[in-house]
């Protein structure tokens, strides 16, 4: 089966509402937090199947070339590959791809080739994708749904908001949940001592603080949050900051150890679990964390991660070192969800809940029969590769 052409298709679709994150110093000032913008990648073949990829939730910060140069620019490494092959044909991708590209720009784009690529090997040989990733070791994957910050508006507004949202995933069966804090402290207080009372002790809480604390800080807050009730909190600190992350992470890979030293001290500081990124970090990172026992928990970001056979060694190196993981997200479309969803059921070191919630928190999808959340879980569609489709109806709906 060889590549005869493909297709670069650009959507956006709106959230459910404006989400926003903790960036004390407006080290990302140009995001917009009300909808995301996505490439969805066809890779068409001399035998019929197609292969779907998506480059996920894009951003006006990373430049990314506009539809028909990113078609322009995959179609010369891809075009006349052998799929028996695929290997070589990702690598002929990840040596095309400008040094000028956007760091996280490279890997979101490499992580659409690739599923696209397995989409297409899994149709050759009639099999689901989490079959090719070594067969399944869970039946569905827990959910962990995610309440985003508000910006800026009463905390009385806020509140009934939140209250409304965590009373709606309760019933929907979420038992694991995630807070963004970060923006002021006393404001994340009262939220968690909402969410406590509405989801009750036996729910699972994370707070994150997507990098705004220094230590010190973070040590301090690390006590009030965890008083409050949350059992763990991922990104601490801002030497891990998740916008110098996104941006320019050679800033924290040149210093791997010495960061890795930091949130180790904020977590022995502290009993309430750490959690941290490594998907977007070069592999030193992770190894500097397992080195310093810095972390109870990884996070791993397929898409971030440059594809996910990467993730998934993340995820096992995570194991060989005793440390659980989870798969964090950057809101994908259907294509992106369902290689998430592959990767995490064939995973055996992926037992904490992960912040897969792009069912819902994007009003639509564009695949014909799109990921549903069942009592706070999500399963794969059985069907070869990804198991998705495209729906022309909501492809033209949601282009751009």
């Amino acid at each position: 089966m060889k590549i005869t052409d493909l297709n670069v298709r650009e959507v956006s679709v709106p959230r459910i509402y404006e989400t926003h994150v903790a960036d004390p110093q407006n080290l990302q000032p140009d995001t917009d937090h009300t909808r995301s913008i996505y490439q969805i990648i066809e890779l068409l073949t001399d035998e019929g199947p197609v292969g779907l990829g998506e480059i996920s939730d894009i951003s006006k910060r990373m430049q990314s070339p506009n539809p028909s140069e990113m078609r322009d620019l995959l179609a010369e490494a891809m075009k006349g590959t052998d799929i028996s092959n695929w290997r070589a044909t990702y690598a002929r991708v990840a040596e095309a791809l400008p040094n000028t590209f956007h760091p996280e720009l490279r890997s979101l784009t490499l992580f659409g080739v690739e599923i696209a690529l397995l989409d297409l090997v899994g149709k050759k040989y009639n099999v689901p994708l989490y079959e090719l990733l070594g067969g399944r070791y869970h039946t569905h994957v827990d959910i962990s749904w995610v309440a985003y910050l508000r910006g800026d508006i009463p905390l009385e507004t806020e509140l009934g908001a939140l209250g409304e949202e965590v009373r709606e995933k309760c019933a929907e069966g979420f038992r694991a949940f995630k807070l963004k804090v970060g923006e002021d402290h006393e404001r994340d207080i009262t939220r968690i001592h909402l969410f406590r009372e509405i989801a009750g002790p036996e729910a699972y809480l994370k707070v994150d603080a997507s990098g705004a604390w220094e230590i010190e800080e973070a040590i301090q807050k690390l006590k009030d949050v965890a008083n409050a009730g949350a059992n763990a909190c991922e990104t601490p600190i801002s030497e891990a900051s998740r916008a110098v992350a996104n941006d320019n992470p050679d800033q924290i890979n040149t210093r791997a150890d010495e960061v890795a030293k930091s949130i180790a001290r904020v977590r022995t500081a502290y009993p309430i679990a750490i959690i941290e990124h490594v998907a977007d970090f070069d592999d030193c990172f992770l190894t500097a964390l397992m080195r310093h026992q810095a972390v109870d928990i990884v996070n791993v970001i397929p898409s971030q991660s440059g594809g996910i056979l990467r993730a998934g060694r993340l995820i096992q190196v995570a194991e060989a070192a005793g440390v659980p993981a989870l798969l964090g997200s950057t809101i994908e479309m259907g294509p992106g969800t369902a290689a998430f969803v592959h990767l995490a059921i064939a995973s055996k070191n992926l037992t904490v809940p992960s912040a897969l919630i792009s069912p819902g928190l994007l009003i639509a999808d564009i695949c014909k029969h799109p990921f549903q959340f069942k009592n706070g879980t999500l399963r794969p569609f059985d069907s070869p590769g990804l198991g998705v489709e495209l729906d022309e109806g909501k492809m033209e709906k949601w282009q751009i």
